[in-house]
Formats: C-alpha cells, structure tokens, sequence
C-alpha cells in the first residue's frame, strides 16, 4: 500500500505516565491492590509514537523538564526516530506529569494531570516549527496547550489540522478554531460540549454530526466507546461497530484512534476510520499506553478479527 509523503507534526505534552489498574472493584477513600507501571505518555507524543510505529516522519515540539525522567523520555523519543530539535528543556522544572487510576476493566476511573511545564511554551519557540510546515503536512494540536497558544497556533497554520479535545473540560479551549479543524476526533461527552445538547440516541447522534460539520470541519468522528461510533465527512454519514473487545487498558486508546487515522487519511476518510478504529482496539488489548506492535501489517491483522461494519445514514 503507498505510504503518504506527509510529514505529521504534533505541538504538545510529553508526560510520565504512571498507571495504577485496580486487580478488583475500585473501593474509594481505600487502599486498592493493583498493578502500577510507569511510562512515557502525553497525548502528542503518544500520538507522535504510533505513528512513528506506522513508519510515518514525525516532528514533536513539547517541554521537557529538566529531571531524569525528562531526558529520559526525550531520549525515548529520539530512539523512535522523532524529530524533536525544536523541543525545549526547562531544567528548573519537574517533568509534566499524568497518574491514572483504573478498575480491573481497565477503563480509566480518574485521573490527575500535572501539565504546567507547557504554559512555558512561548510564541517565539512555536513560530519557526510552524513556518517549515508544508501546506499537505498535518499538524496536531493538543488541548493540553494554553487557549493563548491553541489560538496563535490554529490562526498560523495553513496546513491540515487535527485535534482530539481530550476531556470535557478542555473542550471549551478548541470550541472557537473548529472552522480550523480538518479532523476532529470527540467522544460522545465532549460532542456534547461542543453542540451544546445532550447525544441520546442516534438521532441526536447524526444531529451532532451534522452541527459539527457545519461549523467547517471536514471529517468528524464522534467515538462510543464499545458502542463503535459515527463519522461524518465527503463521503457521507456513516454509523460504525465493532464486535466485543477484552479491553486490558483503554488509556492511550483515543490517541492511537488519531494516529492512525491521520496516517492513512490519504487513502480516503472511510478506509483511515478502519485503521484508526483497529489502533484503537489494539491499544484496548494491551496494558501499555502505545502498543510498539501497531505497524500497518498488524494492524490489517486487528480489522480481520474485529472487522468494522459501516452503516450509511
């Protein structure tokens, strides 16, 4: 399959991610046996990964601190054939920092997120990775940024843009630049931020769809979790599913949905949703944030054994 000649780029977080997975039922106000493990995350560099994974050029531009755990992780990031010349080390500040609390599902219960280094991103450090970024490249933008940044970066970026809004709360900072967006990847709660009504059933759904649509975004996908989703974009409105997944970990799930979408977007709107839909999936069936074993080979291996069924409304 010819691969894109585009170049991802992605402004945003680099975290230490530390994942606590409950072994039973979460008890609050107590102590729960579980498993903890500690990784490299942050939803643009996550997203940086698996498509490094996918063998896709990338360019990251986050904060690093000045801590083990920062140079650490840029050093991971180097390994993995990430561009991150134009990054920035703050050697006064402790690393960005995201603690996940899971039940024994592995679906998230809570989590904190110490993202403070990024608001010491600064116009100077942005504009010149913005200005060598070609107009068919696409760039990511995390809401994790500052609403300053998100504004000045979307008003300075001529190229195709993407953008999941991460959580509820951080929706409200990507709501003004939407007509900017090229793909927009909400769940069914922060749609409902964006639209302004509550998402019941599928006729409110395809309503959803359409308000986001006309706010001059090109592809939106509005993702349910084990109830699939919908997309709307050139090709028409489509309602997806797929069969049961044992989910392991949900955590990082949306950022390789992204990933891969945005890396076979080339291919047309319908046929990316597959693989990001199977990155997804795949990121589901392993306790990692990025599962290393996503490359385009396994993932046509997930869309065999979970195959997508589109319905067109």
């Amino acid at each position: 399959m010819k691969k894109t000649q585009r170049t991802f780029h992605l402004i945003g977080g680099a975290n230490i991610d530390i994942l606590g997975k409950s072994f039973e039922s979460l008890r609050p106000n107590d102590s729960n046996p579980g498993k903890v493990s500690i990784s490299f995350g942050g939803v643009a560099r996550n997203i940086a990964q698996n498509l490094t994974n996918i063998e896709c050029p990338v360019r990251l531009l986050t904060v690093f601190g000045g801590d083990v755990l920062g140079h650490q992780c840029a050093k991971d990031c180097k390994d993995r054939n990430m561009d991150i010349s134009h990054s920035v080390f703050l050697d006064k500040l402790g690393s960005s920092t995201y603690l996940a609390i899971a039940n024994k599902d592995g679906d998230m219960s809570v989590a904190i997120a110490d993202m403070d280094i990024l608001k010491h991103l600064t116009q100077d450090t942005v504009t010149p990775f913005l200005k060598s970024i070609e107009e068919n490249d696409v760039l990511v933008v995390d809401t994790n940024l500052e609403f300053e940044m998100i504004e000045y970066i979307t008003s300075n970026s001529s190229c195709l843009m993407a953008c999941d809004p991460i959580s509820t709360t951080k929706t409200n900072k990507i709501i003004p630049f939407l007509n900017r967006l090229t793909v927009f990847k909400p769940n069914r709660l922060e749609a409902e931020v964006c639209c302004g009504f509550a998402i019941t059933d599928d006729e409110s759904l395809m309503k959803a769809l359409e308000h986001l649509r006309k706010s001059g975004i090109r592809d939106v996908i509005i993702t349910l979790g084990v109830r699939g989703g919908a997309i709307a974009c050139d090709e028409g409105i489509f309602r997806y599913y797929h069969k049961d997944v044992p989910v392991i970990s949900a955590t990082g799930a949306g950022d390789a949905f992204l990933g891969a979408y945005i890396a076979y977007l080339h291919l047309g709107s319908l046929e990316a949703l597959k693989y990001g839909v199977a990155a997804a999936i795949a990121t589901c069936l392993c306790e990692s944030t990025v599962d290393d074993k996503i490359n385009q080979g396994y993932l046509e291996k997930v869309m065999r054994e979970y195959p997508l069924q589109l319905t067109r409304r």
